[in-house]
């Protein structure tokens, strides 16, 4: 296996320039090609899942006036962030935007209130009314909106028909006017929630499927914006929905909308897809000076049959995110066994979870080594470098014809290798750990875009 950090140190040797400016460019090529590379030959394909939120009653910590835009729940949102229709308890609907573990919803346009009629057109100067119908809401004082858009705090009395405020109108407004009910503890629901996020490092959606019980349905696409708003004409909820229309921009985008809208909490959609290359940026992080350069600092433990890896006074980068983490660990002979293992998960700067145990004897104080991976097969991950070299040479900056064909020679046959290697997408370099790996045996298996399991 090529790290990152060794291929770059290749690409500098071999074009004789250490600028910084080369040394970014060499890596903008290899990681072009590797995403070339990994779309022709490779099925960079992984899995994602996430629960259905169906209808759900909310409580209210306080009231929500007419021309509000949030309001505030008595828990936070324990889900992921979505957007939801939300019914107040006066029947007033908006599209609420919900955040995991806030307890503020927020929507535009404002809220409107509840339409109410006063038995006879209010005049100009007027402090009190008289409602068409006794009030028969809790008795108070509520922001108020008549016709000409003028707001009042208005008292209201139980049972009775007068209402009252302070400071006269300053036209007429007609009989109509406007108020909220919705008070504080009372509730709110969604009937469900129908879109859905993306992974962070999605590309292409392959199949869909939501795990009803113990049965897995799989949805079909519907493929254009029009049949889509044609079927959502009017909420319409159930338990097992068929369809999804995936939103790559735009009002949603990165989102997936799922037809009916579920009506239950907790089935799970997984998405199957092709996943956005991760590049590669990541320094080798080393003691091993039989490797290169020493860039890494303390010794590590190895437990024979054991995922974990413990450093003592080392300086481990923490994984940002598990389903892009793409760096492995190698600890040299004589004292570990030389392979490499597959980090699934640094925790700490002394922490690392492998994907599999470590096979060789116990071992503590031990040098290591930590480089970031290509995620083509460990055979060609030297044709990033052909690639990256011939292309430097056919620039003005390398301008050196003979080197640029010898190099692209390289890369040809390499190339060709690869091709009769992998054949028609028949070795897949990103399976998870759960499926059978079909490919040659003396690959290795990648699992970038997988959740640890």
């Amino acid at each position: 296996m090529i790290s990152y950090g060794q291929q770059q140190t290749i690409y500098t040797d071999l074009t004789q320039n250490t600028t910084s400016t080369n040394v970014t460019r060499g890596q903008y090529l290899m990681n072009i090609e590797q995403r070339y590379l990994l779309q022709k030959y490779f099925a960079n394909e992984g899995s994602f899942q996430i629960q259905t939120i169906g209808q759900t009653q909310l409580t209210l910590s306080a009231a929500v006036l007419i021309g509000s835009t949030s309001c505030t729940l008595d828990e936070n949102w324990p889900y992921q962030t979505v957007q939801a229709q939300l019914t107040f308890s006066d029947g007033e609907v908006v599209l609420g935007n919900f955040i995991n573990g806030s307890n503020t919803v927020t929507w535009l346009p404002a809220l409107q209130g509840t339409l109410f009629y006063a038995s006879n057109s209010i005049l100009a100067g007027a402090t009190s009314a008289t409602l068409a119908s006794a009030w028969t809401y809790t008795s108070g004082a509520y922001l108020t909106s008549f016709s000409d858009g003028s707001t009042k705090t208005v008292t209201y009395t139980n049972g009775s028909v007068a209402i009252s405020w302070t400071g006269g109108l300053a036209e007429n407004v007609g009989n109509q006017l406007y108020t909220s009910t919705i008070y504080a503890n009372s509730n709110a629901t969604i009937g469900g929630v129908q879109f859905y996020p993306f992974p962070p490092n999605y590309s292409k959606l392959k199949d869909i499927t939501i795990t009803v019980g113990v049965l897995r349905w799989t949805l079909t696409e519907i493929r254009t914006r029009e049949e889509w708003d044609n079927r959502n004409v009017f909420p319409y909820y159930a338990s097992i929905p068929s369809k999804f229309f995936v939103y790559p921009g735009g009002d949603k985008g990165g989102q997936i909308g799922i037809w009916p809208i579920p009506s239950t909490t907790g089935n799970v959609i997984t998405y199957n897809y092709k996943f956005r290359v991760p590049d590669l940026s990541i320094a080798d992080y080393n003691t091993d000076t039989t490797y290169g350069t020493v860039t890494g600092a303390g010794t590590i433990t190895a437990t024979q049959g054991s995922m974990a890896i413990v450093g003592a006074e080392t300086a481990f980068t923490p994984t940002t995110n598990p389903q892009l983490e793409s760096r492995w660990l190698k600890i040299p002979q004589p004292s570990g066994d030389n392979l490499w293992y597959q980090i699934a998960n640094i925790s700490s700067t002394t922490s690392i979870t492998l994907y599999q145990p470590y096979q060789g004897v116990t071992v503590a104080g031990a040098v290591y080594t930590i480089g970031q991976m290509p995620l083509i097969a460990e055979d060609f991950q030297d044709i990033l470098v052909w690639r990256a070299l011939e292309h430097y040479f056919m620039s003005p900056i390398g301008n050196n014809e003979k080197k640029a064909q010898e190099y692209g020679g390289i890369y040809k046959e390499k190339l060709e290798e690869l091709e009769s290697y992998s054949g028609t997408n028949t070795v897949n370099v990103n399976l998870s750990p759960k499926r059978a790996f079909r490919g040659n045996p003396n690959s290795f298996v990648q699992t970038v875009g997988q959740n640890p399991s």
